[in-house]
Order: structure tokens, then C-alpha cells, then sequence
């Protein structure tokens, strides 16, 4: 005959047991549940406007202290400014190698536009320069960097204004560019033909592009 204490003990491991086959079924029933909410990546066929509106990397916050860098990026260093172009900006996504810019190489592009149209004078730049004029005050505005810098009152031809010190050595919080970079290094465009018809319909002659 079972003593009392051995139907104790008996019948608490079961209901231990129980309540743990109970406990993991609800987290399974759980996990499913909230997996089957969870959004799931979206495929492109990369065709027309078919496409992720973003770079797919990965991209790590990175400090950036700005300096006066007045040796460098000057109005005559066209070796310097060709430099952050690589493949000229452009990449090809996709299975079928399609060919797209990059926004942070376009407001390169663009500063590179206003240099060389200060440099040459060229009358015949003003709409290339005031496209990208309006084209950099849209992206500061997107990006709106609201690291504080330093100013103070300044007495200019006697008059007492508030002046920006011009934000060298502040520390900026942004995005790894150098990932961007690598990125077109291994994704450079497909090599173009060099004849009039090898592209046909959606391809362009216009001398005007960005």
C-alpha cells in the first residue's frame, strides 16, 4: 500500500509537469502568433518603379568631427573632387544588373557642379548650378542635423551681430559612409556599348543629365 506522502509527491509532479507542457505550448502558440504579425521582407521584381527606395546595407552610427580642411576640397583640387565619385555615382541592383544613382553621390555631384561653375564662369552651367542649388537645400532639410554649434556676439562694421564660430570641432553623430563607399566599389555598373540603337526605348541622349 502507497504511503500518503508518496501520493503527495506524485501528484504534485504531474501537476508540475502539466503546467509545463501547458506553459511551453502557450509560448509556442505565442511566437507563432506574433510572427505571423511581424512584416516580412518585401521582393522586387526591379522592374519600372518596382524597387527599395533604399540602399539594402547595413549602416552603423559613426562620430565625425569637423575640421577646417582648408588643404583640402579647394576650388582647384579636381583630382580631390573626382575622388568621391566612385564608378561616377553609379551601381547596378537587382537580378537583371539595373543601373541606379546614389542621393549622397547626386549632393556630391552637386557641390562639384557649384565648384567648377565658380571656377569656369560658364554662363551656360547656371541651370545645371541652380538645380543643384535647390536640389542640397531639399536634402539639408531632410536630413536636419540638429547637432549645437557654438556662436557669439561680434561687433561687424559696428554693428553688434550674432556670428556662427563655423562649427570646427564639433561632433557630429552620422551614418558610416565609408559602407556606401565599399558598396559602389563592388556594384559598379554594367559597361556601356558605344552605339546609338544598343538601348533602345528609356534610354537617353540628353547631355543635361544629374
Amino acid at each position: 500500500m502507497q504511503s500518503p506522502w508518496y501520493k503527495s509527491i506524485a501528484f504534485y509532479l504531474f501537476m508540475f509537469f502539466a503546467m509545463t507542457a501547458l506553459h511551453v505550448a502557450s509560448t509556442i502558440r505565442t511566437l507563432q502568433t506574433l510572427d505571423g504579425m511581424l512584416p516580412t521582407r518585401r521582393q522586387y521584381s526591379w522592374v519600372d518603379d518596382d524597387y527599395p527606395d533604399q540602399l539594402p546595407i547595413e549602416m552603423p552610427t559613426v562620430a565625425l568631427e569637423m575640421l577646417d580642411g582648408e588643404d583640402h576640397y579647394g576650388l582647384h583640387d579636381d583630382e580631390e573632387w573626382v575622388a568621391l565619385f566612385p564608378n561616377d555615382g553609379f551601381l547596378t541592383l537587382g537580378p537583371s544588373n539595373r543601373t541606379f544613382f546614389l542621393s549622397m553621390i547626386h549632393q556630391f555631384h552637386c557641390l562639384d557642379v557649384i565648384r567648377v561653375g565658380m571656377v569656369a564662369n560658364r554662363t551656360g552651367s547656371i541651370y545645371h548650378v541652380e538645380h543643384c542649388l535647390r536640389y542640397l537645400r531639399q536634402i539639408i532639410l531632410c536630413n536636419s542635423d540638429v547637432t549645437i554649434e557654438t556662436g557669439r556676439p561680434r561687433l561687424v562694421d559696428g554693428v553688434w551681430m550674432h556670428v556662427a564660430d563655423g562649427g570646427t570641432g564639433m561632433i557630429h553623430r552620422c551614418r558610416d559612409w565609408t559602407k556606401v563607399r565599399d558598396f559602389l566599389v563592388e556594384n559598379p555598373p554594367m559597361e556601356l556599348k558605344q552605339t546609338s540603337s544598343a538601348y533602345g526605348e528609356g534610354s537617353s541622349t540628353d547631355r543635361e543629365g544629374y
